[in-house]
């Protein structure tokens, strides 16, 4: 019997209140990465152009999180307005009380399904920014959520998304893998991502051509999560970030057996978490004229 689609609104990562509980710690741990996956994407999109310098240039940061990207976009382009919404306004406080705050980033609570209404306005940006966040969408090309962005940019603007892969080789859910099936070997572990949802780069890509995006460019990035044991175990058992947080709901057996073979895998695995392999997928696209 077919299974049906999780609605989004219901999936943890999806949920406002499980992002505001842990948007204070996400900076020590995905955020890192997040900000590596970033610096690559804007270096995309500068090969794609148009340039971001631009006196006419704005951008819009959709599931801006703690502001991973809109801090790098306001440090290369600081005459670039920047609007960053999310759907949890714990995560947009920490953009607002940030050292790097500038009055050039603006926050808005929105949810990037129908992006459109406030200061995001139809036809008003140049750039359509969102990094590590539309996988909690599925089949966004489908389901006409990059059809609702694209309304957001003008002729020939840019859409630039990024994505983690999650992969076998996906190194922070390997590692629990790993530890939860050593303990317990009947142990089946979740799927990260309901059916439907992009789990790597060519699900981006198509889904940009799908959508009617033109130039697609799209590549690979390697970004790790390599924050040492204490920081893995740290953001693994005491962030509240709703991806572990639901690989642990899940196990049913010993946990403190599994996080002393954690321990162990980090140690002779993975040179005691400083070599822990995380990918990005990145592509953009423009938006034709008369589209």
């Amino acid at each position: 019997m077919a299974t049906e689609p999780i609605p989004a609104e219901k999936l943890p990562f999806s949920d406002p209140n499980a992002w505001d509980n842990h948007a204070k710690k996400y900076d020590d741990a995905a955020g890192r990465s997040s900000r590596l996956g970033s610096s690559h994407l804007i270096s995309l999109v500068e090969s794609l152009g148009p340039s971001l310098s631009a006196p006419d240039a704005r951008a819009i940061d959709l599931g801006a999180g703690t502001g991973s990207l809109a801090f790098l976009l306001a440090a290369k382009y600081p005459e670039l307005p920047i609007l960053a919404t999310d759907i949890s306004p714990g995560m947009l406080d920490q953009i607002q009380t940030s050292p790097l705050a500038t009055p050039r980033i603006t926050t808005q609570v929105a949810d990037m399904r129908t992006p459109i209404g406030g200061d995001a306005e139809e036809g008003a940006f140049s750039h359509v920014f969102s990094t590590m966040a539309i996988q909690a969408l599925r089949d966004p090309a489908g389901e006409g959520v990059l059809a609702e962005w694209a309304r957001l940019l003008r002729p020939d603007g840019v859409v630039a998304i990024g994505i983690w892969i999650f992969d076998e080789d996906c190194g922070p859910h390997a590692i629990w893998q790993q530890a939860a099936t050593a303990v317990e070997p009947s142990y089946v572990n979740p799927p990260l991502l309901p059916p439907g949802h992009w789990l790597g780069v060519s699900e981006l890509e198509s889904g940009l051509k799908t959508a009617g995006f033109a130039d697609v460019k799209a590549e690979i990035q390697q970004v790790g999560f390599d924050l040492g044991k204490e920081g893995f175990m740290k953001w693994f058992w005491e962030s509240g970030n709703p991806s572990p947080l639901e690989r642990q709901q899940s196990f049913k057996g010993d946990l403190t057996r599994v996080n002393m073979e954690m321990e162990r895998l980090l140690d002779e695995v993975y040179d005691e978490g400083r070599r822990i392999p995380l990918l990005v997928g990145l592509a953009v696209g423009r938006k034709p004229r008369g589209h």
